[in-house]
């Protein structure tokens, strides 16, 4: 039994969602929301396989929301406006559904969902691709590939490209936990490198070591994270 969440202000449009899911006779409406605030405190106290959400709702943007939608709920969107599909699949969202729909491509998009959920059973979970940022007042995707490093700031990080810094909504544990551990290594309390972009390792005293970038800036390694990076630079030389 799949449980979904339902994020539509139009009264028709989750009345339709209610029938096409009810047609499929396996999936369970937990929570439905009609607004982005509300949509929030939905997401806070339901845990979720689905989350059908429409983009444009009262109190902002669907894609307000998906930094808080947990990475075990696949996302399928619903709108009337085809505009936002590129930045919908940029997310990992898992469909894309524009209205008018029919129950077939619900039914569609429910057998994506389950096919999904099924390798997560058989496989390591997925890790994150794309990290959704704030600049000024929409959110823009970023891909993983082209972080640097990460710097921690209480409930924020820093991210850092090759040409931008961002703030991301996350503790640095949090989101280290869902980047691959083989190419992100945390080498500090604050700090964490993307290994592919370190441009060469240095000593930096006795015990400690700095990542050097392209662009000459360095991050000092703590002895803990100094010897991880030795370990690992062992690893790759065999």
């Amino acid at each position: 039994m799949l449980r979904a969440i339902v994020a539509d202000d139009e009264p028709l449009a989750r009345q339709a969602l209610r029938r096409f899911l009810a047609a499929d006779g396996d999936v369970k409406i937990v929570a439905e929301a009609e607004d982005v605030e509300s949509l929030r405190d939905v997401l806070a106290t339901h845990a979720a396989d689905v989350l059908f959400l429409d983009i444009t709702m009262p109190g902002g943007s669907g894609m307000d929301v998906l930094p808080v939608v947990p990475p075990t709920t696949s996302v399928i969107f619903t709108t009337a406006h085809a505009e936002h599909a590129v930045t919908a699949f940029a997310v990992d969202a898992i469909d894309y559904l524009l209205k008018p729909f029919g129950v077939d491509r619900v039914r569609d998009a429910l057998a994506r969902v389950r096919r999904l959920h099924a390798s997560r059973l058989s496989v390591t979970p997925p890790r994150r691709s794309v990290l959704l940022v704030r600049t000024g007042s929409r959110l823009e995707p970023v891909p993983v590939t082209s972080i640097w490093r990460l710097e921690g700031s209480d409930d924020f990080v820093r991210v850092i490209t090759a040409t931008r810094r961002f703030l991301h909504g996350m503790t640095l544990a949090a989101l280290t936990a869902e980047l691959d551990a083989g190419t992100f290594l945390r080498v500090h309390r604050s700090h964490v490198l993307n290994l592919a972009h370190v441009a060469r390792v240095l000593p930096h005293d006795e015990r400690r070591l700095a990542a050097e970038f392209p662009d000459g800036s360095r991050v000092v390694c703590s002895r803990a994270g100094s010897a991880a990076l030795r370990s690992r630079a062992r690893l790759r030389g065999e």
